[in-house]
């Protein structure tokens, strides 16, 4: 009996992971986990290592990638497949969230050593088989580097599982490959609800508000991103539009921008995104911190939601100072620091929150499809059989599906964490 089961990411953002049963056997689509500050990390759920065939990391994000060695706690060793780009970022974020949450997680670095030991780098559009009737391609997706889609051909049907997927050109990244002749398609929705701006005009107002806040005011923006993807991006934002101040990069996005740069086949603009980190002052002690912090400057670094490295440390260091600035460019999740500094203009300091002076703003430079990009992408389908949607706020997706089914007539299913389907 073949099926697909939601282990994790069903009806909501985080923890993603999608199983395929072929009989006794299992493969893994993703298996994610979604750390926090002070709990443990949430987790998918937990399946019995011994029956899986192989696992298939769509991309280096911690809610896709985070809780793959968890299936290493047996003596079983089954394939880890990803992009070579997607493999090495994975070790490095989940060698991170170890670090920061390793007292709360089933496993450890030793685990995390015999997964990238297990490990199967595979390029885009070259099928592995994992079974004598079941084959895997990965497909450009969009998202950050690296990143892909996946199909999974069983016994003549096609699974198409999109992941995070973005058909607009970025500087790192070109537009998804859409698989139209998938007989069943497991579809992200993060962003069902609405479009986002254009990316251009979102990018330029970024510098044009970093120039105002360092030539006019004299003070120092800080630019919280997460270490892959949008710390680059950013970088070579500032570069694109003139930004004419110093360019500060930080913690652990110095790390994967050479990650990055040692993988050009992945990454659209090499060449600016070298030329952008050779412009770029990185941070090598706390004594240059302490001298950039005070100057008219832009300065990237982890963690995008201010929980933690060294955007917190700049953080505590400007925001009482309105000629400073603190510019989001990505999403920021209810609970966290970056969600209180943007939406309440507080810090929570020694257990106080205290008012953000500072200038706060906010960019979207998001990676994710937005809702007329994936009507797009269902529109391209020739004849699926079923469309399932995960990786989204459920009041959203059921409204999305209620939608496509009324303009479509596509069989939109809106899976629950646990659920089965029979193939």
């Amino acid at each position: 009996m073949k099926s697909i089961v939601f282990l994790g990411g069903a009806r909501k953002i985080g923890n993603s992971s999608i199983g395929i049963n072929i009989g006794n056997d299992l493969i893994l689509l993703d298996y994610g986990a979604s750390p926090s500050n002070r709990t443990p990390p949430e987790l998918p759920a937990r399946i019995d290592p011994l029956r899986v065939l192989g696992v298939v990391i769509t991309h280096a994000h911690i809610d896709h990638s985070g809780a793959v060695p968890w299936l290493f706690r047996t003596a079983h060793r089954p394939p880890t497949i990803a992009t070579p780009l997607t493999l090495e970022l994975s070790d490095l974020l989940i060698r991170d969230m170890i670090k920061l949450s390793g007292k709360y997680l089933p496993f450890g670095v030793a685990e995390l050593q015999l997964m990238m030991s297990s490990s199967i780098p595979l390029k885009y559009y070259s099928p592995i088989k994992l079974h004598d009737n079941c084959t895997i391609t990965l497909y450009n997706a969009g998202h950050i580097p690296g990143s892909a889609s996946v199909v999974v051909e069983i016994d003549g049907k096609k699974i198409w599982y999109t992941s995070d997927i973005n058909l607009t050109d970025a500087w790192l990244t070109t537009a998804a490959d859409i698989v139209s002749d998938a007989d069943i398609v497991i579809m992200e929705a993060t962003y069902s609800y609405k479009d986002h701006p254009d990316r251009r005009t979102q990018e330029k107002l970024l510098v044009e508000t970093a120039k105002k806040i360092t030539k006019e005011y004299g003070g120092t923006c800080l630019i919280p991103a997460f270490s892959v993807g949008r710390s680059q991006e950013v970088l070579i934002t500032l570069m694109a539009y003139n930004f004419p101040g110093p360019v500060i990069l930080d913690g652990m996005s110095q790390i994967a921008t050479n990650i990055m740069l040692a993988h050009p086949e992945f990454i659209s603009n090499w060449h600016a995104l070298k030329r952008a980190s050779e412009r770029a002052k990185w941070m090598r002690s706390k004594k240059e911190r302490k001298k950039y912090v005070k100057k008219p400057s832009a300065i990237v670094a982890p963690a995008g939601m201010l929980l933690g490295g060294w955007s917190r440390w700049y953080l505590e260091k400007i925001f009482n100072n309105e000629k400073n600035a603190i510019l989001f460019v990505s999403y920021q999740v209810p609970g966290t620091l970056g969600y209180k500094v943007l939406n309440k203009r507080v810090i929570s300091y020694d257990g106080k929150e205290i008012p953000v002076n500072a200038h706060v703003d906010y960019f979207d430079l998001s990676s994710h499809a937005g809702k007329t990009q994936l009507k797009q992408v269902l529109s391209k389908l020739e004849s699926p059989e079923k469309v399932f949607l995960v990786h989204g706020e459920e009041p959203y997706m059921l409204k999305f599906a209620e939608e496509i089914r009324e303009e479509m007539g596509l069989n939109i299913i809106v899976p629950r964490v646990g659920e089965t389907y029979l193939l």
